[in-house]
């Protein structure tokens, strides 16, 4: 996919302004863009979907903590979306300790911020801060900087007093955001290299790239070696898997879907032999998207 800087296009993203899918979609997209922020995945797809953006900006799964369900979630519970994968972005992730300015790290009460963020620093944290301190949840790395802003968080007493002062909480973001606000950042480091992987998506067919990828949602059939039998026809094609990952389909228990990248687009010859098999041998099927990748 080709950088976009075309100003009358708008691209919605996962936000606020300051999150990393936001920078994502900045190094993709170019600042000469219309950018949208949504609070939720499903607002993304929806803005999409109602032709008010032109792409949407969502994260898939990190190095580290692996898939983000929400994104997954959305394309199991709307199979007859309009909305296909356009492309993706890995983006390097580097997080930072947020504080007001001056405060020790042994007067942290509290840390903040979202999901995904708090599960990647976790070792660290554990490590760097007082045992008694407590870890809170916000919908996004940028909304956990804003508790550091204001001294009420919660209207619950017990909330409240587990949170702390303003000064001693401690919020995971940007060290963006952290200069914007005056506070400082402290680098959080990690053992392993932490990307997030971010989907690209639009209407209609992206263009085909010299180097291309297809991701693919199925069911299984409730029989013995279905699994086996759904992933022959690749190998039998010669076709690689780069990722597999199942959830849950939440209609009957136990049956689960499966999400996987295949290299190759799905109008080579040999990609829709094996396609038509995997149809054949599953109770749901469908392709949410073929699309360039770089190398």
């Amino acid at each position: 996919m080709r950088r976009n800087r075309n100003p009358m296009h708008t691209v919605a993203y996962l936000g606020p302004e300051h999150t990393n899918t936001h920078l994502a979609a900045l190094a993709k997209f170019g600042r000469g863009t219309r950018y949208v922020h949504a609070p939720t995945v499903e607002d993304v797809f929806g803005l999409v979907e109602r032709r008010q953006a032109d792409y949407g900006v969502v994260p898939i799964e990190n190095s580290l903590e692996g898939a983000v369900a929400h994104t997954l979630d959305r394309f199991i519970n709307v199979p007859r979306t309009s909305v296909e994968i356009h492309g993706e972005i890995q983006f390097p992730i580097n997080h930072y300790l947020i504080t007001h300015k001056g405060i020790p790290l042994n007067r942290i009460r509290a840390v903040l911020s979202h999901p995904q963020a708090l599960a990647q620093c976790a070792q660290w944290l554990d490590k760097a801060l007082p045992r008694h301190s407590v870890r809170w949840e916000t919908d996004s790395t940028a909304a956990a900087v804003q508790f550091l802003l204001r001294n009420r968080v919660s209207r619950f007493a017990d909330v409240q007093a587990s949170l702390g002062t303003r000064r001693n909480r401690a919020a995971i973001g940007r060290k963006e955001i952290a200069k914007e606000h005056k506070l400082q950042a402290r680098m959080i480091p990690t053992k392993r290299e932490n990307k997030t992987r971010f989907l690209i998506l639009g209407l209609g067919e992206p263009p085909r790239g010299r180097r291309n990828k297809t991701s693919l949602l199925f069911v299984l059939k409730d029989k013995p070696g279905a699994l086996h039998d759904a992933l022959v026809p690749f190998k039998r094609h010669r076709l690689n898997l780069t990722k597999i990952e199942s959830r849950p389909s939440k209609r009957k228990a136990w049956e689960y879907l499966f999400f996987i990248d295949v290299e190759g687009h799905a109008s080579e010859p040999r990609m829709q032999r094996a396609l038509k098999a995997l149809k054949m041998n599953t109770a749901r099927f469908q392709v949410l998207g073929s699309y360039p990748v770089k190398k």
